[in-house]
C-alpha cells in the first residue's frame, strides 16, 4: 500500500526526532541570545592596554620609548611583535633606565614595557604601537585559522549578528544536524537487516524501490520540519535581542535542506551496501567529517581552495544570504541533483541484493 512504509518509519522514529528538533532549536535560538553579551567584547577599543603609561615619539628612523619610572622595579624589559596580543614577542632591549631607542621599520609593531621587581617579579607597565588602535580579536580573525570559520569572507565581523552567527553556529550546523541524520539514515535500513524483517516486509508486494523512496521522504520531511522550526524560532530570536532582519536567518537555514537530503541519501546507500549499523554508520560519520574538514581546509590554505566543489558544504552558501541578501539556486539544483544520483544508486544496488532470511 502506498505510504505504509512512510507512515511507518514516522512512528518508528518521532519520539527520538522530536527530542533532537528541540535540542537543535535551542541551540539556534540560544544562540542569537548570546549576542549582546559577547559582541561586547569584540567592540572596537580606543587604546592599548596601559598605553597610558608607555609614550613613543618617531624620529625618522628611530623610535623613541619611555615609559612611567616605578621605584620597585630594578630592571625594564621591552618585547614586540606585529601583533597585539604578543603571542610570538621577542624581547627587544633590557635596561635599567625608562626610556630607549630602537630602529624603526615600516612595518606595523606593538611594544610592550615590563618591570622586573627585586623578587624578580615580572609586571606589566604598558603598550604602545606604531599602528592605529584596533581590537586584537579582529586582527585574530584575519588569520588563516578563522579564515576557515568564515568561509573566507573578510567582511565579517562579530559586531553584527550575522557575522556572529556566521562563525558560531552555521559553521559547524553540518556537524550539529549531519551526524544525527545519518545515523538515523542508517538505522532505518539496517535494523530491517540485522533484526530479520526484510524478508516479512517483502513477502507483501511492496516494490523495493518503493521501501527506499518512502524512508527517504519521512526522513527528508523530518528534517525539514526541523529546519523550519529552527529558522522560526532563530528569527524570533534573533527578533527578541533588538537586532533586524530576521528573515535572511530562516531562509538561511531552510536552504540546508538539499545538503542534509545528499547525507540522508549517502547514508541509506551505505546501509543497504553494508547491511551493518557499524560498518555504515562510521562510513557516514567520516564521509561527513572528512568533507567538513576538506571544507575547512581549502578556506584556510589558498592551496587547497581546488577541492572545495568536491565538497558538499560548498554548495550551500549561508553567507551568501546572510551577507548579500543573495540565494544562489544553481547551488540548490547542484545538491538536488547529487541527492538523486545517490538516491539511484542506492535503489540500484538494493534490487540487485538477495535479502537474508
Amino acid at each position: 500500500m502506498l505510504g505504509r512504509t512512510m507512515l511507518m518509519e514516522f512512528r518508528k522514529s518521532w519520539k527520538g526526532f522530536t527530542i533532537f528538533i528541540i535540542v537543535v532549536v535551542f541551540t539556534a535560538a540560544g544562540m542569537a541570545q548570546l549576542f549582546p553579551v559577547i559582541s561586547e567584547a569584540f567592540e572596537e577599543v580606543d587604546e592599548l592596554e596601559g598605553e597610558q603609561f608607555v609614550h613613543m615619539e618617531i624620529e625618522e628612523d628611530i623610535i623613541h620609548l619611555s615609559w612611567k619610572e616605578m621605584d620597585d622595579f630594578v630592571e625594564y624589559i621591552v618585547i614586540e611583535d606585529s601583533h597585539p596580543y604578543m603571542v610570538t614577542s621577542g624581547v627587544v632591549n633590557r635596561t635599567s633606565l625608562n626610556h630607549t631607542s630602537i630602529p624603526h621599520t615600516e612595518e606595523v609593531r606593538y611594544f610592550a614595557v615590563i618591570g622586573v621587581t627585586d623578587e624578580s617579579s615580572k609586571i606589566p607597565i604598558g603598550m604602545t604601537s606604531t599602528a592605529e588602535p584596533r581590537d586584537p580579536i579582529e586582527e585574530l580573525m584575519e588569520t588563516p585559522f578563522y579564515r576557515m570559520f568564515t568561509t573566507g569572507r573578510a567582511d565579517i565581523t562579530f559586531e553584527e549578528i550575522e557575522g556572529f552567527l556566521s562563525v558560531e553556529l552555521y559553521s559547524w550546523w553540518i556537524l550539529l544536524v549531519g551526524i544525527y541524520l545519518a545515523y538515523i539514515s542508517v538505522k532505518s535500513i539496517t535494523e530491517d537487516f540485522e533484526e530479520r524483517r526484510m524478508d516479512i516486509i517483502f513477502s507483501t508486494p511492496l516494490p523495493r524501490r518503493q521501501y527506499l523512496l518512502e524512508k527517504f521522504f519521512a526522513l527528508s520531511l523530518f528534517t525539514l520540519l526541523m529546519l523550519v522550526l529552527s529558522g522560526i524560532f532563530l528569527m524570533l530570536s534573533v527578533h527578541s535581542v533588538g537586532e533586524a532582519g530576521g528573515s535572511v536567518f530562516f531562509v538561511s537555514l531552510v536552504t540546508s535542506w538539499p545538503m542534509f537530503l545528499v547525507i540522508i541519501a549517502v547514508s541509506m546507500f551505505l546501509g543497504v551496501l553494508t547491511k551493518s549499523s557499524r560498518i555504515a554508520v562510521g562510513a557516514s560519520f567520516a564521509v561527513i567529517l572528512v568533507q567538513y574538514s576538506l571544507f575547512m581546509a581549502g578556506h584556510m590554505v589558498e592551496s587547497l581552495e581546488f577541492i572545495l566543489p568536491y565538497t558538499i558544504s560548498y554548495y550551500w552558501d549561508y553567507n551568501s544570504i546572510l551577507l548579500d541578501g543573495i540565494f544562489k539556486l544553481g547551488d540548490f539544483l547542484v545538491l538536488s541533483l547529487l541527492t538523486f544520483i545517490v538516491l539511484a544508486a542506492a535503489i540500484y544496488v538494493f534490487d540487485k541484493e538477495d535479502i537474508p532470511a
